[in-house]
């Protein structure tokens, strides 16, 4: 007891040639944006691998020093890292001095006094 024409069904099921070629350049668009946003993925799972796994000396291990000598007397304020020196920075007496330490003999380069005006 179906009463729809066979035809009619026909023309409904058919896309037309602009629908296709719509439909053909929606696919292509689609397959270009999965395409870059794989390989972005990529990208960023290959930088984070290479982070994990690279050889890099560790900040660590490049300030190898026992110790440090400052008076006995004296209250540090700062100690900066910076490069292959360390900078600390104290106060004796009231006076303020700033000791660059080299990381790896742990020779004193400079003292520097500190002054305010």
């Amino acid at each position: 007891m179906n009463n729809s024409d066979p035809s009619q069904t026909e023309q409904t099921s058919e896309m037309t040639d602009e629908a296709r070629e719509v439909i053909g350049k929606a696919r292509r668009s689609f397959g270009f944006s999965m395409s870059i946003l794989i390989l972005g993925f990529m990208a960023i799972v290959l930088a984070l691998v290479y982070r994990a796994t690279r050889d890099e000396e560790s900040a660590a291990a490049r300030f190898s020093l026992p110790e440090i000598s400052i008076p006995a007397d004296a209250e540090v304020i700062s100690i900066v890292p910076v490069g292959n020196v360390i900078a600390v920075t104290f106060d004796i007496s009231g006076k303020i001095v700033m000791r660059i330490v080299d990381t790896a003999s742990g020779e004193i380069m400079k003292e520097v006094p500190v002054v305010t005006e």
